[in-house]
């Protein structure tokens, strides 16, 4: 059995959608075994958009329209983070994860230009110097997943030819942010049936579609909270 890139965006998707929805709607202090059992499934949609990150920042034609794709997308979807998360139309502490994913690429595109131009210890200095750099800027803006983000997304990059490595790494990681976030582990499990193979001649999601999909899932989600519970 493989997967294709569609079927771990979609997987992505419908994890996302189940965390947020227990989230707003599943009260955490009279029905908790529901609660955790939905922001438990949506522990795996971060790992999975990590990992597609990954896949596009290796194939992309333009990476500097791939960062500034998801830098745009962050402006465009802060104000429904910040309704769902906060409450209010403008919160500046959180940041939401459309900020991780482009420091993260950002990263990557550092890693990579250090792979062709730099050798030799200064390479590896190199290469910590952008990560720690990434995972400073990500603190700072108080972004979603912070620094935990950048290293999910660095870990995909750096073991992506060895995923035995990345077996023991990135539960590690997960379990860093807490025992919750260790079920984010799983996600390893599609990621190693994913097959490039797969892709070719598949019915691909409609263009722009990934990326429109969070923010307006959120105001949608939003909006029947508000209707539901107006006050």
């Amino acid at each position: 059995m493989t997967l294709s890139r569609n079927q771990l965006k979609w997987i992505a998707i419908w994890s996302m959608v189940i965390d947020h929805i227990g989230y707003l709607f599943v009260p955490q202090s009279t029905m908790p075994v529901l609660y955790h059992i939905m922001r438990g499934i949506g522990r795996l949609s971060f790992p999975l958009i990590c990992f597609l990150l990954v896949q596009g920042f290796i194939y992309t034609h333009s990476r500097g329209k791939y960062l500034a794709r998801l830098w745009c997308f962050a402006v465009i979807s802060e104000i429904p983070y910040d309704l769902v998360f906060s409450g209010k139309m403008v919160a500046r502490s959180d940041q939401n994860v459309f900020f991780t994913l482009g420091i993260g690429l950002a990263v990557l595109w550092g890693i990579a230009e250090a792979e062709k131009r730099i050798v030799g210890v200064n390479r590896c200095a190199a290469d910590l110097l952008i990560v720690f750099g990434g995972l400073g800027t990500a603190v700072l803006l108080q972004c979603d997943y912070s620094m935990w983000g950048i290293l999910m997304i660095t870990a995909f990059y750096v073991c992506r030819y060895d995923f035995r490595t990345l077996l023991w790494l990135f539960p590690v990681i997960c379990l860093c942010q807490g025992w919750m976030e260790l079920i984010a582990a799983l996600a390893l499990a599609p990621v190693r049936l994913y097959s490039a193979e797969r892709d070719q001649g598949a019915t691909r999601m409609p263009r722009g579609f990934f990326y429109w999909f969070y923010p307006i899932h959120l105001l949608v989600l939003w909006g029947i909270y508000k209707w539901i519970c107006p006050a």
